[in-house]
């Protein structure tokens, strides 16, 4: 499942940067956080919750920082195990400066693969939906809670799958 958006915010693209290619000031963000071991720079474990219908726990995910491109490109891969399946999850944002304000273009991805995915597709495909949406939305009020305004723009046009 992929997902995407673009926000405007007047926060310059640097503060932008510096939230979210930090991992410790990042993975708060995502809903379902509930904490994070850093290894080096660019690697650390990202733990998180999981509720999928009957199915509750917790899933530890081998993050990655694969780009910080300052102060244009952040992105973020990972992996782990959750209910005996696979777990997927990254995230990209791209920053423009345009003026007096910044965009903020993101997109996600989460796939799941398994047992997991064949009895609950439908339903993970709603959550990491969500989860990213919701993401970006703890985004925008971390950007605003700063004395920033946030300005979303109409969804990207294209597919999104």
């Amino acid at each position: 499942m992929n997902h995407s958006g673009t926000f405007l915010t007047n926060r310059t693209a640097e503060e932008v940067f510096d939230i979210v290619a930090d991992p410790q000031r990042f993975a708060p963000l995502l809903p379902d956080f509930e904490s994070i071991s850093v290894r080096d720079t660019t690697h650390f474990t990202l733990r998180i919750k999981i509720v999928v219908g009957q199915i509750s726990g917790h899933a530890n995910l081998d993050m990655e920082l694969c780009a910080a491109e300052r102060p244009s490109r952040v992105e973020y891969r990972g992996q782990g195990i959750v209910a005996g399946s696979q777990l997927l999850f990254a995230m990209q944002f791209q920053l423009r400066c345009g003026g007096t304000e910044t965009q903020v273009s993101w997109q996600g991805q989460v796939s799941v693969d398994g047992m997991l995915a064949m009895m609950a597709g439908a339903v993970i495909d709603s959550m990491g939906r969500r989860n990213l949406e919701e993401t970006v939305e703890r985004l925008q009020h971390e950007l605003v809670a700063n004395r920033a305004t946030v300005q979303d723009l109409p969804p990207d046009s294209g597919p999104s799958s």
